[in-house]
């Protein structure tokens, strides 16, 4: 039962290092229902495309806060929409790899 806390917390937690990898690699090798049922694959793989639009945008578009130039303020109002999405998957990265380990065995922890 350790194992598999310290396995499911370490997919969450693979976001600093090797986001999308690990969390991959754990959801094809493991057959543990428990530990394949869990959030870590989809909210890096948001984090990581949200990473790359930001780039894109920051390198492609000249960002403007005059309204009138419809583009360029709708190109700095996804940038701050996306920043405000990976901070807040990153906290929930956070909070969901930190409640997997901590949590007892006698609770439902692999399920939201």
């Amino acid at each position: 039962m350790f194992d598999k806390k310290i396995i499911s917390a370490l997919s969450y937690f693979s976001l600093f290092f090797a986001p999308v990898i690990t969390p991959a690699i754990i959801w094809c090798t493991n057959k543990d229902k428990e530990i394949r049922h869990q959030w870590a694959l989809l909210t890096q793989t948001t984090f990581v495309a949200g990473l790359i639009v930001i780039i894109s945008l920051y390198n492609n578009v000249p960002f403007s806060t005059n309204s009138a130039d419809t583009i360029h303020f709708l190109a700095l109002a996804t940038v701050f929409f996306i920043v405000f999405l990976n901070v807040s998957i990153l906290i929930f990265n956070l909070i969901r790899g930190i409640t997997r380990i901590v949590k007892r065995n006698d609770d439902n922890w692999a399920r939201c």
